[in-house]
């Protein structure tokens, strides 16, 4: 006796046109809706390392303050030298420093790790001295155990992007100079290095991590940090 396949359709018939391009059009929404969230996962994984590789500056700023009377490393700003730079005299205080100074959100991290600088720059407050005309200092944070208020001093900011500041020497910020504004902020900073997405004109969309003298790392909004420089606020300026 004769059999017939259960189904009407024949079995050695092949895809039609159209069934092709449903399936594809199917691969490509179930694509559209999963790359979103998985970038959006990989970059809270990048921040949680950014925020680890700080958390562990910190506690070597710590130990290197202990070290020298309480005073923050230095920078290449005083005599241009740049093994006085942090980046070297941190060695002793970090397990893997070239891993601790980088952040994996950083698109330069590796030419950064290349030419001996970091994804993390200091505070110009806490590193550099305000001095006279004459070289007498006028203005002092550079003591760690001097700090009035810990808490809400940032040390340690995360890098521009420009490329033409990779380099030892750019070793700390010009804040001082922020009164300025916001495009002066960005000459130093990226407060977007953490986001999903294009950056936006102002660079203010997405985060970026802040070390604060007291030890703790903090994920802060760049559009927080812009509204309180419009406001007139130095963000990087040590409370009283």
């Amino acid at each position: 006796m004769k059999s017939f396949p259960a189904s009407g359709r024949n079995p050695n018939r092949g895809f039609t046109l159209i069934e092709l391009l449903v399936v594809i059009a199917i691969i490509a929404i179930l694509a559209g809706l999963l790359l979103p969230a998985l970038a959006s996962a990989k970059s809270r994984a990048n921040r949680t390392a950014c925020t680890s590789n700080l958390h562990q500056l910190g506690l070597g700023i710590q130990m290197y303050a202990d070290d020298n009377r309480g005073y923050f490393p230095e920078t290449t700003h005083e005599t241009g030298e740049t093994n006085r730079s942090w980046i070297f005299t941190m060695r002793p205080y970090l397990g893997n420093t070239d891993r601790i100074r980088i952040c994996p959100s950083d698109p330069w991290r590796q030419a950064r790790l290349t030419n001996n600088a970091s994804s993390y720059i200091p505070n110009e407050y806490v590193v550099v001295d305000a001095r006279s005309g004459f070289g007498q200092v006028e203005e002092s944070f550079r003591n760690l155990n001097a700090l009035k208020n810990p808490v809400e001093t940032i040390t340690t900011f995360e890098v521009t992007d420009n490329p033409e500041k990779i380099s030892t020497s750019f070793d700390h910020t010009h804040s001082r100079n922020w009164f300025k504004g916001w495009n002066a902020v960005l000459e130093d900073i990226q407060p977007d290095r953490h986001r999903t997405g294009s950056p936006s004109l102002d660079r203010t969309r997405g985060t970026a991590n802040y070390l604060y003298a007291c030890g703790h790392v903090l994920p802060v909004a760049a559009k927080t940090m812009k509204d309180r420089v419009d406001r007139g606020e130095n963000i990087a300026r040590p409370p009283p």
